[in-house]
């Protein structure tokens, strides 16, 4: 692959057969969004964001407008995006109740010397957010449990500009019915999200499970060790399996722009993007040319 590349998944679970071609083009939305971004100019933070962005805007993930109720019946909602070159990520964690946490995330990023903000201090900086017209309100949108993936599942999205900078991020609002404050995989940095100058990579899947073995850090750190983006990837599920349940599933890149994805459930909408090509897959492991 040649540089620049946006990768993006709609998380690791199970989607009715009828949805899946809605979660296609998604998908495919996103990335091209995000890819239009850097081809513009803009940095790869932008292009995660408006990728992520473009997910929780459907209905059609556990994200965003398509948040499920945990049990008490609010909608919490988690979101991270990480800068690889400066080792600096924003995270917000329980907000509730707005439409697209991965710009409040980074707004944390951006805007505060916190990498983690959580609960009512992250509505509490929204509106801050909101203030400064740092981004515009969007329409508050309150949802029944999703109708579309059977289990949760989780948005996120990589970048790889012409440089090599990489950046990552994810959004969820977990699973149905969860534990009120409860917090998964996604907004942790090194377990859901992580990016360096090395390699960036994001989770998907069973949140406890990838808590557990720092899925994502453990993956980023596969590559700076030697191994290449295809190895990282089928090392750390491999560890993931051998040590849990499994359940989950990753998008990886490096800094050349090779990209590897792998999970372990019966789906995984992923977009692919780059200078050379222009492609998505579905429930099955992609094969494409490789360096």
């Amino acid at each position: 692959m040649k540089l620049p590349v946006v990768v993006v998944h709609g998380g690791a679970t199970v989607f009715d057969d009828k949805y899946h071609e809605d979660i296609l083009t998604s998908v495919k939305e996103a990335a091209e969004r995000g890819m239009s971004v850097l081809e513009r100019g803009g940095s790869v933070l932008d292009a995660v964001e408006t990728a992520i962005w473009v997910l929780e805007e459907t209905n059609l993930f556990t994200a965003g407008l398509g948040a499920s109720k945990n049990r008490d019946g609010e909608v919490e909602l988690d979101a991270m995006i990480m800068d690889g070159n400066r080792l600096q990520s924003g995270a917000v964690m329980a907000v509730q109740d707005i439409a697209h946490p991965v710009s409040l995330a980074r707004y944390v990023l951006e805007r505060t010397s916190n990498s983690q903000i959580v609960g009512s201090g992250a509505n509490k900086l929204y509106e801050q957010m909101l203030a400064e017209g740092y981004r515009k309100e969007e329409e508050k949108q309150r949802t029944d449990v999703a109708p579309i993936a059977r289990e949760c599942d989780t948005v996120g999205a990589l970048a790889v500009d012409s440089k090599g900078r990489i950046a990552a991020g994810s959004s969820t609002s977990g699973w149905p019915g969860k534990l009120p404050g409860r917090v998964g995989d996604s907004p942790i940095i090194g377990a859901g999200v992580y990016a360096n100058d090395i390699a960036g990579v994001s989770c998907t899947g069973k949140g406890e499970q990838i808590l557990r073995i720092t899925m994502g850090r453990m993956a980023v750190f596969h590559v700076e060790q030697g191994l290449t983006v295809d190895q990282a990837a089928e090392t750390v599920m491999s560890e993931l399996r051998q040590k849990t349940t499994g359940e989950a599933g990753l998008i990886l890149a490096d800094n050349q722009g090779n990209v590897a994805i792998r999970f372990d459930t019966p789906h995984m909408p992923v977009a692919v993007l780059s200078s050379e090509m222009k492609t998505s897959y579905y429930s099955m492991v992609p094969e494409w040319p490789r360096e």
